[in-house]
């Protein structure tokens, strides 16, 4: 699914790891083009992984044979059906409904100051 399915799995345990649990993660998987057999058991781990956590894997605009190989991996047993999004609007606005939470963006470095333009 990923070209390095460890380097993925290793980012979204590090940015876990980095501050208070996150409760989704948003993937932009549109640039996804296949998913191995690696790459379906990694997501299985790391799924089950963050469901611990409370934290819940999302996928935003998946390409449909991708996901239909998901499916046939069988791993909606573990990432929820109801978190494949058509796209990252959709995501972020089911997470607002569903949480209420206002939109703040994420950035990795140097946390979004405030803009002092008038």
């Amino acid at each position: 699914m990923f070209a390095n399915a460890k380097t993925f799995r290793n980012e979204v345990r590090r940015l876990v790891a980095a501050g208070p649990a996150p409760r989704w993660i948003v993937v932009a998987a549109e640039p996804v083009t296949d998913v191995d057999t690696t790459a379906a058991d990694m997501l299985r781990d790391l799924d089950d992984e963050l469901n611990a956590r409370d934290t819940h894997l999302v996928l935003a605009e998946l390409k449909d044979p991708v996901r239909r190989k998901i499916d046939r991996y069988e791993l909606t047993r573990t990432l929820d059906p109801a978190h494949f999004y058509p796209t990252i609007g959709a995501a972020v606005a089911a997470f607002r409904e569903e949480t209420s939470a206002d939109w703040v963006p994420f950035r990795t470095g140097e946390p979004e100051r405030p803009s002092s333009h008038g």
